[in-house]
């Protein structure tokens, strides 16, 4: 699965950050946002950004 947090820093951010973008994600919530989401997953996962094992 995929989400905000995910996104902007995946096993880069420490627990409170990622808390707090996903609180960002459910004030912002929206159909589009979600497909900005899982756009920008794939562009990561292309990438291979912000893994680090």
């Amino acid at each position: 699965m995929t989400g905000w947090a995910q996104i902007n820093g995946r096993d880069e951010l420490p627990i409170p950050q990622k808390v707090a973008l996903d609180a960002e994600y459910l004030q912002r919530q929206s159909f589009w946002f979600d497909l900005k989401i899982i756009w920008l997953t794939a562009l990561k996962v292309i990438r291979s950004e912000g893994v680090t094992h």
